[in-house]
């Protein structure tokens, strides 16, 4: 396929790629055959895909994976399934639209937060279809991530990808601060204001040292997707902040979290909670994604942080709801010449098995699986006498209505956050200029 690279440079990304499927619409369909690939069998069922390929063709992974990375946990655990394909990794450092404009890309690595960079110019291959005609288990995902995934589809409920890593939300804990001023260790199932009452206990200085009780983590959206807030109406394209009662409980939370006397000391910035976690070490709890392959809370442990886990604090009025979903998954590209081999792949990928492989290395599967789960962390040192019960005792909470415009509004929103809770500005005028800066940005989204 070639095109004018005077065209290129002047062409949208979108527009770009609807004429790079175009282009390669011969190859659109799974099992069809192509000029340089023997015709295959149907394949039937999820259980014949899992099997692998001894097929021959390099298949192109955009990743934000590291090389190393890439080869431990992408070469090495499919090379048995899949001896005769190379798998090239395309990394983040080349632009989407300069990929899209030379090689088709066959799977992509995409962060499920992150899904609308390629949904915004149609790249992921619906996997709807297939699913249902290789009879392909969603049953042995985790409904909720999968309802999540769907709602990157705005509009359209389609599944774009199927998940083979989550990032669960736990509180981390250091146990010396809690001993050293005779604070009992944070329960399971506790809510954030139970966490806000034992930071009253533990907020205060000590011979010029600053310690702090608790954190509310490193940006609002944790929060938001914990209490499955919208930012705007996407038929109006009018802000929700302002007028819907959870985002009040939101900024309410974060002033009594850092309302605590000596919880907020001088110097401290909203989100710089894993600093004062890892490196000084004066902060007591922290929630966070589960860091125990962290390198920096590696070298934490390894320099004398002791440090316990328990559940990720919830509401009181959505109890076992934890934080949304972040993790990762794999998509189909679109533009893809191999897309029967590229399903082989996912599938493959998501089986148990490998997922066993990837739960040792310190990957949380969104598979349900007791077997698959109990394999987690399996030999890793700083996981011993740690119950990892608080990884599964809170669910992922319900996604919240989408828009495409939802990172630039929660720019606005988590931006606003240290000036409301430091007393600086009030709730009502924090909300009516937080929907004020959303709306206008709409409309000029909108008018481009």
């Amino acid at each position: 396929m070639s095109m004018s690279v005077t065209w290129l440079k002047t062409t949208s990304a979108a527009a770009l790629l609807t004429a790079v499927v175009a282009g390669c619409s011969s190859n659109s369909k799974i099992g069809t055959e192509t000029a340089s690939e023997p015709q295959q069998a149907s394949v039937q069922t999820a259980a014949d895909l899992q099997r692998g390929s001894d097929e021959t063709a390099e298949i192109r992974i955009r990743t934000g994976m590291t090389e190393e990375a890439f080869t431990q946990r992408i070469r090495n655990p499919l090379k048995k399934l899949f001896p005769n394909v190379t798998f090239t990794r395309v990394g983040y450092d080349i632009k989407l639209q300069d990929l899209l404009a030379s090689s088709p890309l066959d799977l992509i690595d995409q962060g499920i937060t992150n899904l609308e960079e390629i949904t915004e110019v149609d790249l992921p291959l619906n996997l709807d279809p297939l699913v249902q005609k290789h009879k392909i288990d969603l049953n042995r995902f985790d409904s909720y991530v999968v309802q999540d995934i769907r709602s990157y589809s705005v509009g359209n409920n389609e599944l774009l990808m199927l998940p083979f890593v989550v990032q669960p939300f736990v509180l981390h804990y250091n146990k010396d601060l809690f001993d050293k001023f005779g604070v009992p260790y944070p329960k399971a199932n506790s809510t954030w204001t139970d966490l806000i009452e034992l930071a009253k206990r533990l907020s205060r200085t000590e011979q010029g040292i600053a310690y702090r009780g608790l954190d509310a983590g490193l940006n609002v959206n944790r929060m938001q997707k914990q209490l499955s807030l919208p930012f705007i109406d996407i038929q109006t394209g009018k802000s929700l902040v302002g007028s819907t009662p959870g985002w009040k409980t939101l900024y309410q939370t974060y002033a009594d979290i850092y309302g605590v006397p000596g919880n907020f000391p001088e110097g401290a910035k909203h989100g710089d909670g894993r600093k004062a976690f890892l490196e000084t070490k004066t902060l007591a709890m922290y929630p966070h994604i589960i860091m125990l392959t962290d390198p920096d809370f590696v070298q934490a442990v390894q320099s004398g942080l002791k440090f316990g886990i328990s559940t990720y604090p919830v509401f009181p009025n959505k109890p076992g709801v934890g934080t949304g979903l972040f993790g990762g998954g794999l998509a189909i590209s679109k533009t893809s010449k191999h897309q029967e081999l590229a399903l082989r792949i996912l599938v493959a990928y998501t089986s148990d098995e490998v997922q066993k492989e990837l739960g040792r290395q310190g990957f949380v599967t969104p598979l349900v699986s007791p077997d698959v789960r109990g394999k987690l962390f399996e030999g890793n040192p700083i996981a011993s006498g740690i119950d990892l019960n608080a990884i599964y005792a809170t669910r992922v909470a319900d996604p919240y209505k989408r828009t495409k415009w939802d990172q630039k509004a929660f720019n606005f929103v988590n931006g606003s956050m240290q000036s409301f809770f430091t007393g600086q500005v009030d709730l009502n005028s924090t909300l009516r200029d937080v929907d004020e800066k959303i709306e206008k940005m709409v409309q000029e989204e909108k008018s481009k």
